[in-house]
């Protein structure tokens, strides 16, 4: 599945509006903001479409996936936004994972647990908030809900590292290493990063890491950063091929950076480091 879809739902007294561009989104944030109410209407209107009193309104069928068969449901759906709230006990299962990987579908996936078995992009990861009507007329107002980008990491912040730390082993640890020198060192994988983040003594600490797939760990380091004495700051691009990629140093690729949700298919690709990497092999 490729594109970029707009969703809007509503009834007399809620409203949401948002776009779903990759495959795997999350939906997090506190409690009572309306994120259950979402699924639960669509799934209301996918039993019993405009006698449920709700409107939909998107250019792909929106349903819902619950525990009873839910993997039979999905390998039976193509071209679907699936939502699947947090009560599915599936959602964490390594075999959830490999249910969606190869999919033709989109996946919405409401819950606050980090799900480390999925490459979840950090600019994919929502809140809830709710925004009600002015009060001029009297009686119930229809409560308005959108979702904002949980973590924000392009805040402009300097810094003159003591340590630069890669998520990468690899290429971009060789490119970072070649820039920052001696103090540029490799946490060997995504999952790292915290651990790494917690044992070091330096008081001001550069973190780069695969924006497209760090969704997992974004909770947890982003904890330790605000609650911390020390100096942290995380640069979050997309992976190193992106880098590569948006510098043009290939010819002219600024179309598959800026619009990769037309190019990066879900049924070939689990994330949009994988399609980079891939594009720029080839």
């Amino acid at each position: 599945m490729l594109g970029r879809y707009e969703i809007r739902i509503y009834n007399k007294r809620v409203h949401y509006h948002f776009t779903i561009k990759r495959n795997i989104t999350v939906i997090q944030g506190d409690s009572a903001t309306g994120k259950t109410e979402l699924v639960r209407m669509i799934a209301d209107y996918e039993n019993n479409k405009e006698s449920s009193g709700i409107t939909l309104l998107c250019s792909r069928p929106c349903v819902v996936i619950e525990n009873a068969f839910w993997k039979e449901k999905i390998s039976s759906l193509s071209q679907c936004i699936c939502f699947i709230d947090e009560g599915a006990a599936f959602l964490k299962s390594k075999g959830f994972a490999e249910a969606i990987k190869h999919s033709d579908n989109y996946f919405v996936l409401v819950t606050r647990d980090s799900l480390e078995q999925l490459p979840y992009s950090i600019e994919e990861i929502y809140g809830m908030r709710q925004e009600r009507e002015s009060q001029k007329y009297k009686g119930a107002k229809r409560v308005y809900n959108e979702l904002y980008p949980l973590y924000n990491v392009k805040a402009d912040q300097r810094l003159l590292p003591d340590v630069v730390l890669t998520e990468d082993s690899n290429a971009g640890y060789m490119f970072f290493k070649d820039v920052f020198g001696e103090i540029c060192e490799t946490a060997g994988g995504k999952s790292n990063i915290l651990s790494r983040l917690l044992k070091t003594q330096e008081q001001e600490l550069l973190a780069i890491v695969d924006g497209a797939a760090f969704g997992p760990e974004m909770a947890g380091v982003m904890r330790y950063i605000r609650d911390t004495d020390k100096r942290i700051v995380l640069y979050a691009p997309e992976s190193f091929e992106y880098l590569l990629l948006k510098a043009d140093i290939i010819g002219h690729t600024s179309p598959v950076t800026e619009e990769t949700y037309s190019y990066a298919d879900s049924r070939r690709y689990f994330s949009w480091e994988e399609f980079y990497t891939d594009y720029l092999v080839r």
